[in-house]
């Protein structure tokens, strides 16, 4: 239990709480922002990424319930992983290793509150899915904690400007600077008199690994929207960014491509067209390092287009005998029909192509002949799940569409992928903006966006990102 007397004291100097009492060590941003929640009623933080925030939310939380009698903090965020896993993860992790506040303050699931009064006395998580979910707190001391506050949306702090205008109230929020619009973003700007505001640049955090910030100059630059809102701590630009640099993808189209002495895998992306004026595409690259040239089909059914796909099979796997082939289909929408008649098909095109084998190497020495051949028709959905492409990445994709025209971005900023010429490609390449979104992921425009724009459907640009991807096993997901 800590002492009556020291507890007055340590009210207004969370930072020597923190260190006395938690025992952890603020950095010099971590103790602007502590010191700030203790002198103003309103604390906005813009930073980039892995400056500490989630742990200095946490000592606040903490700091909050052992200094005022009573109090209720409400803390929010847009998803449950970023409130339960990270913020009530951290919260649990100060109170586990110090039996000092362990032994009276109690950790639950959903709420930490004093020894004896679990519902008057207490911090509650409460993921910003309702406008409901922040109300009906009423005590003399409230402190609000917003994370990740560029995502919560506008309605849900509504209830928290009313019960700001009680003595006492308190309200921190903090979070990557992902949205130029809503109730964050105008904490920095109409409405900055009325906050504290606090800039944190990840390149003056000692918590910022040196390495993440090369990695993100070097895969996107210093103008880019990623390195201002995940580095800078900056709100994006006014006009999102493209994608893919036009000329990334002019370089890799310019000259002749590489000779490939031994072609070993061949990947064939077939982007099916949806609508009556976007283009059928079967896309094929060559040991993931050159593109052939890409086929395009229009006003065809499922079925032609699937017979062209096995036309192809067979010419790939005639023109290189040691290679294993690998078509992946989009699955969303018409494509489904092309993915099941070809997977329908594909012991008869196995054993059309290892009967024709035979046939040509029936006297040929055994070291010369090319191994069985092997093919696998794989599922593909532009909704499914997002992620990293690699696990050392230090950004992450909302869905797999990301995932897909990540690995061509990529193979484009690196030079390892030569592209057949074509200037709708490239257009198609270059013309697809992104977003960093709310959760700090990036998320790619979507199609009718693109249309509004006046733009075609990106059908040369899907297939060749189709062609380029692996899925595990499916990337089906019902978001779209």
């Amino acid at each position: 239990m800590i002492d009556p007397e020291a507890i007055l004291y340590y009210a207004d100097n969370p930072v020597d709480f923190v260190e006395d009492i938690i025992r952890a060590k603020p950095d010099p941003n971590q103790r602007d922002i502590l010191n700030s929640i203790a002198k103003y009623p309103m604390t906005s933080v813009r930073s980039g990424h892995g400056i500490g925030k989630s742990a200095v939310e946490s000592w606040a939380v903490i700091w909050f319930l052992a200094t005022r009698p009573f109090p209720k903090i409400p803390c929010t965020a847009p998803t449950q992983h970023q409130l339960w896993d990270i913020l009530w993860a951290e919260i649990a992790k100060w109170l586990r290793s110090n039996p000092v506040l362990s032994n009276d303050l109690i950790w639950t699931r959903e709420k930490v509150y004093m020894r004896g009064y679990p519902e008057e006395w207490f911090a509650v998580a409460r993921t910003a899915s309702k406008p409901d979910a922040l109300q009906g707190f009423h005590a003399d001391h409230v402190l609000y904690i917003i994370d990740e506050a560029s995502g919560v949306r506008d309605d849900i702090f509504e209830p928290v400007l009313g019960a700001l205008s009680t003595e006492g109230a308190r309200l921190v929020m903090c979070g990557n600077p992902t949205k130029i619009t809503g109730f964050f973003y105008d904490s920095h700007h109409k409405n900055r008199a009325q906050y504290s505001t606090l800039h944190i640049d990840g390149r003056n955090s000692s918590r910022v690994d040196e390495e993440f910030i090369r990695t993100i100059i070097e895969m996107f630059g210093e103008d880019s929207d990623v390195f201002r809102v995940r580095v800078a701590g900056e709100f994006p630009k006014a006009l999102p960014d493209s994608f893919i640099a036009m000329e990334w993808a002019e370089k890799a189209s310019e000259g002749e491509a590489p000779d490939i002495e031994r072609v070993l895998r061949v990947d064939i992306g077939i982007d099916v067209a949806r609508y009556g004026d976007d283009s059928s595409v079967l896309s094929p690259v060559l040991d993931k390092t050159v593109q052939d040239q890409p086929q395009v089909y229009h006003h065809n059914d499922t079925m032609e287009l699937a017979g062209r796909a096995v036309q192809a099979i067979k010419a790939y796997a005639l023109a290189h005998e040691w290679a294993a082939i690998y078509v992946k289909v989009d699955c969303d929408g018409l494509g489904v029909g092309v993915y099941d008649r070809l997977a329908e098909q594909k012991e008869e095109i196995i054993e059309a192509v290892e009967v024709d084998r035979a046939s040509r190497y029936e006297d040929e020495d055994p070291d010369k002949i090319p191994p069985p051949f092997h093919l696998e028709v794989l599922e593909c959905h532009f909704g499914g799940e997002g992620g990293r492409i690699a696990d050392d990445d230090p950004i992450e994709y909302q869905n797999s569409t990301g995932l897909m025209w990540g690995a061509v971005r990529e193979a484009l900023r690196t030079g390892s992928l030569h592209l057949w010429y074509s200037d709708v490609q490239i257009s198609q390449l270059s013309n697809r903006k992104y977003s960093v979104n709310s959760s700090g992921r990036i998320e790619l425009e979507r199609k009718e966006a693109m249309k509004k724009r006046g733009l075609s459907s990106p059908d040369m640009a899907d297939a060749l990102a189709l062609a380029l991807h692996d899925p595990v096993v499916s990337d089906w997901s019902l978001e779209f």
